[in-house]
């Protein structure tokens, strides 16, 4: 783990140069002026962390992915911020060739939910796995998951009111041909699929570019989001039922409740250049979806969070170096009173941040930053 912190027209670009140095200086200084601290750390161990969840003011719990060679596996445990250390759960053995990719807390265990490979009729394939960790203890709870949804990955979990949700994606082959699938797993005294109760708009027709890819739950009702062909899939639950909310073009990723509602992320389809994609951010308020635009209008809106009056957003964006032409990607944050009036508190260049969070004074922001040698676990602290 480490800290982050002659001719005329020679001379035309000699100055050109400068001026960009300058803008970026610039920039950088309105981009934290928002915030009085920040702080950037590396996690050389980890090569990506995809969620994580406030355990205390100063302990965040963690999910993401270890690799090593050509062995890879998932990884959860705890994040001190006041040092940055980090320590493992004992639970990697059952995401092996895998990841994890979403973590939920329910103030005394954790349910992880991902993948690893595991052979299926003398063929490799991922498995979706789920496992509880309560105390040390450990329960395995991917045997009960129904054998339809192998192949498959888990890549959403949450806590809602007395029981867990699980959703993720599917492959299954029908007339020789592979179409994906959602799955929408209850979990309490034993596991429910609720898949065959969700909007039709979530399974119909069958098709590819569909699965469940967030649940946010504000203790009585969760927003299950996702994906169907190229549209956006969302609904919200109450434990019995679901209030459907019309599909529109895109693709939501990422969710968080706010007072009434909820807000939303992910991405749009550009109807004039297949090469790219649009940011999408929206709010949920009953059944009514509004949606925002950003300043940043090409990109993917990876993560979003509120907490008492401040919304925050994470977006990845493609940037291109105008003196060298290199292609590469930023990971930013935006935060503020309103989706409508959100500011840039933090830019990276060749990082990702996949999860957002507010605990104690502080907005943290975990992902991975790619360097030469491969990815690296990130973890960004913003403090008021």
């Amino acid at each position: 783990m480490r800290p982050k912190g002659s001719s005329k027209k020679s001379d035309r670009k000699y100055f050109l140069a400068i001026g960009i140095i300058l803008v970026i200086l610039a920039f950088g200084i309105v981009a934290y002026q928002s915030r009085s601290y920040s702080q950037t750390l590396e996690f050389n161990g980890i090569t990506e962390i995809n969620q994580a969840v406030p355990v205390g003011n100063n302990v965040i719990a963690f999910a993401g992915t270890q690799g090593n060679g050509n062995l890879t596996r998932g990884v959860a445990g705890l994040i001190f911020l006041s040092n940055g250390s980090y320590t493992l759960f004992n639970v990697s053995d059952y995401f092996l060739h895998g990841a994890i990719y979403s973590i939920s807390y329910n103030g005394s265990a954790y349910l992880l939910g991902g993948t690893r490979y595991g052979v299926v009729d003398n063929t490799s394939v991922l498995i979706p796995t789920l496992v509880l960790y309560d105390n040390g203890r450990v329960v395995n709870l991917s045997r009960d998951i129904p054998n339809f949804y192998i192949p498959g990955q888990i890549l959403a979990t949450s806590w809602a009111d007395g029981y867990w949700l699980v959703g993720g994606t599917a492959l299954t082959v029908m007339d020789g041909r592979t179409y994906q699938v959602p799955f929408l797993l209850k979990v309490k005294n034993n596991l429910t699929d609720l898949t065959p109760y969700l909007p039709s708009y979530f399974l119909s027709p069958i098709s590819v570019g569909t699965g469940i890819y967030t649940l946010s739950s504000n203790g009585s009702y969760t927003l299950v989001g996702g994906s169907h062909l190229f549209n956006f899939t969302m609904a919200i639950y109450n434990g019995s039922k679901f209030l459907n909310i019309t599909p529109s073009l895109g693709s939501v990723l990422t969710s968080a409740p706010i007072p009434g509602g909820w807000i939303f992320g992910g991405f749009n389809y550009s109807l004039n250049d297949t090469e790219i994609t649009l940011t999408l951010l929206g709010v949920i308020q009953g059944s009514h979806v509004d949606e925002y635009k950003l300043k940043y209008q090409v990109g993917v809106i990876t993560a979003v969070s509120y907490y008492t009056g401040v919304y925050a957003v994470a977006l990845r964006i493609p940037t291109v170096n105008n003196l060298t032409g290199v292609v590469s990607e930023e990971g930013i944050i935006l935060t503020g009173r309103s989706p409508s009036s959100l500011v840039t508190v933090y830019v990276g260049e060749n990082e990702s941040i996949n999860s957002l969070l507010f605990t104690g004074n502080h907005l943290i922001g975990v992902g991975y930053k790619a360097t030469p040698e491969g990815k690296e676990g990130l973890l960004i602290i913003l403090s008021e």
